[in-house]
């Protein structure tokens, strides 16, 4: 009897360890979430339209956590088209249970961006020097940006950091001063 329930014990334990791996490294794709997050993030900010296509459901052993992962969604921000490469939707699953889904964190991989292609962005952007610099005096260069959303209990966003580089930079400065083949990386949130 004594080793029935030891093989049972071991046999329990390496299912939770398959279980464990394959979602770390393959994760379970489905489109049952996708509503349910559309819905919650369209909610929570009017600026935003995201339609999702397949979610992979993971766990990332990093930060211990479960998240949706989903590659090529169509993000729209004030109807201008966000080229984007992979959205990780940190979600906490026990609310999903109950009625009101709780995300609390979403992390956008955007698609490395030519300066022409961010230029046509400026339409949402409002009236600032970033964006009289953008369309006056940057001519040619490449953006690569990660941004982490952060959102409270009540589904609103909290804080966001935007991580990125940019690469091949050419600007004017002043009227005949050049910055030529420039490469910086750059950080914000909301301080």
């Amino acid at each position: 009897m004594q080793k029935i329930f030891k093989l049972l014990v071991l046999v329990f334990f390496s299912f939770l360890l398959l279980i464990f791996i394959a979602l770390a490294n393959f994760g379970i794709e489905t489109n049952k979430f996708n509503n349910v997050i559309s819905k919650q993030i369209n909610q929570s900010n009017k600026n935003i339209e995201l339609e999702l296509n397949s979610i992979t459901f993971k766990l990332d052993i990093k930060q211990l956590s479960l998240f949706l992962e989903t590659d090529d969604t169509q993000v729209r921000y004030r109807g201008a088209i966000l080229p984007t490469d992979k959205i990780k939707v940190y979600v906490d699953f026990i609310s999903l249970l109950k009625s009101k889904p709780n995300i609390k964190k979403i992390d956008v991989l955007l698609n490395q961006l030519e300066v022409n292609q961010l230029k046509k962005f400026t339409s949402v952007i409002k009236p600032s020097n970033f964006k009289n610099i953008l369309v006056k005096n940057i001519t040619k260069g490449e953006l690569s940006i990660k941004i982490e959303v952060y959102f409270d209990k009540k589904n609103l966003v909290n804080n966001f950091i935007a991580k990125g580089s940019v690469s091949n930079l050419e600007a004017k400065v002043f009227k005949n001063h050049l910055i030529k083949k420039t490469n910086f990386n750059f950080f914000a949130d909301r301080t």
